[in-house]
């Protein structure tokens, strides 16, 4: 027992802390819970428990969205903010205290139900201590609002959650992070206020709206938010699933290459598919798909393309037939160098030599290991330009997918390029970063 206490005691003492640094840390984290607790006493703001069923699916909506993020391994602090959204609607219709309760209980099933956090420490002093602060001084703006119906509160809300927002990171990372864990408050309020302020401000648009329609529809109003907190969590189990390139054939991973690197970058529609059907080709003619009757570069271009019914043939032909041209000029057909060489066709070289070292059956390597080989060949053989495309694909999506040999699958999704490409890899790394 006394051991344990003691224990409980060396949490509260950061590593390497001087004890002038120590009682500090203590005081910055305890004074905010001492406060909240005096406030909650003197204000004994009003709580309405007449809609259970409301509270409980928020709540409920709460534990999903926060499981699912245990079971993609994803940072605690990042489940697309829907916890300070689902804490506004019950501040909204019921109060601090019911607020409070909803915000907690994903806080309260990782300590004591799957036990990820400890109970008893600093983390969970600023935690608690930061929702409680948050929730009353979200009551005080709309009771200083005073707004006569729900419609007539939306600016209230909005601003109310914003407000909720700030003051939850004061409290939660500011007060705590830099004692505990380390880190710069420069960095905090970079990475983890400025950074996800904007989906935030769109969650919490929509949690706006959601308050508005709780009172004609009741609990179907949180459909809409129940789907914008479940359909992400698919979304990131669906880019996060395992799918190794090593199941792929050669002419396969090929083809996946090519488009993720033309996609990087950012090859007309014209192009890309160009690239699409010259790598198709070159897979109709590869010895691992059956076909030795197709040779590219020996066969007429008219039985290539009447075979592939393409719209114009010409350029993927072309592309095809000069894949084994060399950037220094000494390949194959024609000994083209550089630029003179077709672009499809230097795309698919670089494709194809990175097939050719992480596909099955192949060295099977991680594509870490593929990059260096590709960099050294880099000047030579293949476009320097092309093999940096490449090695952006890895960098960009090895950030949110842990395997080594892991299928590129950014340049499939169905969004804008400028989302795709240069939003989405930063968001989704910093939401599936390890808690």
């Amino acid at each position: 027992m006394r051991g344990s206490a003691l224990e409980t005691l060396r949490r509260w003492r950061p590593i390497g802390a001087s004890p002038a640094r120590t009682r500090f840390a203590i005081a910055a984290n305890l004074a905010p819970a001492a406060v909240a607790i005096a406030l909650f006493v003197l204000l004994s703001p009003p709580a309405t428990w007449d809609q259970p069923v409301l509270l409980g699916a928020l709540a409920a909506i709460a534990a999903i969205a926060f499981l699912a993020e245990v079971r993609l391994k994803m940072a605690a602090a990042a489940y697309f903010d829907a916890s300070i959204v689902l804490a506004l609607l019950a501040l909204a219709i019921a109060g601090p205290l019911p607020a409070l309760l909803v915000w907690i209980v994903p806080d309260a099933i990782s300590r004591l139900v799957i036990r990820q956090d400890r109970p008893l420490s600093p983390g969970l002093v600023a935690t608690v201590s930061s929702f409680a602060l948050a929730v009353l001084a979200g009551y005080g703006a709309l009771q200083l609002a005073d707004a006569p119906s729900m419609v007539a509160a939306t600016p209230a809300l909005y601003t109310t959650g914003l407000l909720i927002y700030a003051v939850n990171f004061l409290f939660a990372r500011l007060t705590f992070a830099p004692f505990y864990q380390g880190y710069r408050p420069s960095v905090l309020i970079r990475s983890e206020f400025l950074e996800m302020m904007p989906p935030f401000a769109a969650m919490l648009a929509l949690g706006v709206v959601i308050a508005v329609l709780i009172g004609p529809l009741g609990v179907f109003a949180l459909a809409p938010l129940a789907l914008v907190v479940v359909v992400p969590q698919l979304a990131l189990a669906f880019l996060r699933r395992d799918r190794s390139v090593t199941g792929l054939s050669r002419p396969e991973a090929t083809a996946v290459y090519a488009a993720a690197i033309a996609d990087v970058l950012g090859l007309p529609r014209q192009e890309r598919r160009t690239v699409a059907d010259a790598a198709a080709l070159l897979a109709r003619a590869s010895p691992e798909v059956r076909q030795p009757e197709l040779s590219v570069g020996s066969r007429q271009a008219e039985v290539l393309g009447a075979r592939w019914h393409l719209e114009d043939p010409h350029p993927a032909i072309l592309a095809a037939l000069h894949v084994n041209e060399r950037w220094d000029g000494t390949g194959g057909p024609a000994g083209l160098a550089g630029a003179w060489t077709p672009f499809p066709s230097r795309v698919l070289a670089v494709a194809r030599a990175w097939s050719e070292l992480t596909a099955g059956g192949t060295l099977e390597l991680s594509h870490s290991e593929a990059m260096l080989d590709l960099s050294l060949r880099a000047g030579e053989e293949l476009d320097p330009e092309i093999v940096k495309a490449a090695d952006q694909v890895v960098a960009e999506e090895q950030a949110f997918i842990p395997a080594p040999g892991f299928q590129p699958r950014l340049h499939r999704l169905l969004l804008p390029r400028v989302v795709r490409r240069a939003k989405l890899p930063m968001v989704l790394a910093y939401l599936t970063r390890p808690a």
